[in-house]
């Protein structure tokens, strides 16, 4: 088994190689050393900071309008006032509808009573001239 472009030797039961297994750690640990940032480091990325372009924070309706739960929400908020407005103005047709019903069937009980009435004169007026001619 070739290892990093060596035949291992002094191999142990596994086949690893101690000595190259230390080197592999040794050179590892070594690049993995914390190291300080070069000179002017950080003022380089100040100023590179500092070139972007700045964007003003949008003011808190246009950052509320964007979220996309207030979003949500204001839909949901629509779609129930339409819902609930709608349901309202059935319900006032429908109440409108049965008042103009019970308007309808009061004329309709008057003129069944004043022409009952008439037609109660009528034949009493026939009864008594009937009597009257026996």
């Amino acid at each position: 088994m070739v290892e990093f472009g060596r035949e291992p030797h002094d191999s142990d039961a596994d086949g690893f190689d101690p000595e190259l297994e230390a080197m592999f750690e040794q050179e590892l640990r070594a690049s993995l050393q914390a190291r300080p940032a070069p000179d002017g480091f950080a003022d380089r990325v100040l100023a590179r900071v500092d070139a972007l372009p700045h964007h003003e924070p949008a003011p808190w309706p246009v950052r509320t309008i964007r979220n996309p739960v207030v979003r949500g929400a204001i839909a949901a908020t629509l779609l129930l006032s339409v819902g609930a407005g709608g349901y309202l103005e059935h319900q006032r047709e429908r109440q409108i509808a049965g008042e103009h019903a019970r308007q309808q069937v009061l004329l309709a009980l008057r003129i069944t009573s004043t022409t009952l009435q008439d037609v109660r004169n009528k034949v009493d007026g026939n009864n008594a001239n009937q009597e009257d001619a026996n």
